[in-house]
């Protein structure tokens, strides 16, 4: 079984989100949150590699930076000796809808396959968690009135930081390589979870969002999408 706790496993990403929640379990591992940070470890080597960071905006404004956050780092972060390299990619690859973000981590994707001989790529589901940056799930759970660009027809599947953090862990230990869906079963719509867990009054955009997901591989379901939803909850009310 291999030793988690070890200086040999670089994270990046570890500002927020599910980064900064691997970093603090995983101890002595080497943090990157910025891609300034890099030049630092430029001579290192790591049995694992985690990488977490990149940026999400699916505005067109931010393709450059898109660019620059997702497929650069990428390539850099590959450049450093590893023994396996982990990836966060997105379901969002599935797609009927083209946006940047999701091109970004496709292109990023072909480079790991490209440069790397083992790899674990996650194409994610929507992520709960304490560490998350502020998104839909925040607003529906304010004390403020708040005003969604999401349809309530909107459907998630979401998953937990601590069931990925689980995952990654039963896979490393049993060897595995490839590209895996990780997503959540019975999605539901944003109408659902506003009626049941909502703190305040919601207002809804028009875009309608559908979590959709591929058998062209490994699909890994964690839980329930309403059961994940509801021990985030949980977990903000402890």
């Amino acid at each position: 079984m291999f030793d988690f706790n070890t200086n040999k496993i670089l994270i990046t990403g570890t500002k927020s989100g599910l980064g900064k929640y691997l970093s603090s379990f995983i101890k002595g591992t080497t943090n990157i949150e910025t891609q300034n940070e890099l030049n630092l470890h430029k001579s290192s080597s790591f049995k694992i590699i985690i990488h977490c960071a990149g940026s999400n905006s699916h505005r067109f404004k931010d393709f450059l930076k898109l660019i620059k956050n997702n497929i650069i780092l990428t390539y850099k972060l590959l450049r450093f000796r590893s023994d396996l390299f982990v990836f966060f990619s997105t379901v969002d690859i599935f797609s009927d809808k083209f946006n940047f973000f999701s091109l970004t981590k496709y292109i990023s994707e072909r480079i790991i396959i490209f440069f790397h001989s083992n790899f674990l790529i996650y194409r994610c589901s929507a992520m709960l968690g304490i560490d998350m940056r502020n998104n839909h799930v925040n607003k529906i759970l304010s004390f403020k009135t708040e005003k969604l660009n999401l349809s309530f027809e909107s459907e998630f599947r979401y998953i937990t930081h601590q069931s990925i953090f689980e995952q990654i862990l039963e896979d490393i230990n049993s060897n595995k390589k490839g590209i895996f869906t990780l997503t959540s079963k019975n999605p539901k719509n944003l109408k659902f979870f506003c009626d049941h867990y909502a703190n305040n009054k919601i207002g809804f955009g028009e875009y309608v969002y559908k979590t959709k997901i591929s058998d062209k591989y490994p699909i890994i379901f964690l839980d329930d999408s309403e059961k994940n939803f509801k021990s985030y909850v949980n977990l903000l009310n402890e």
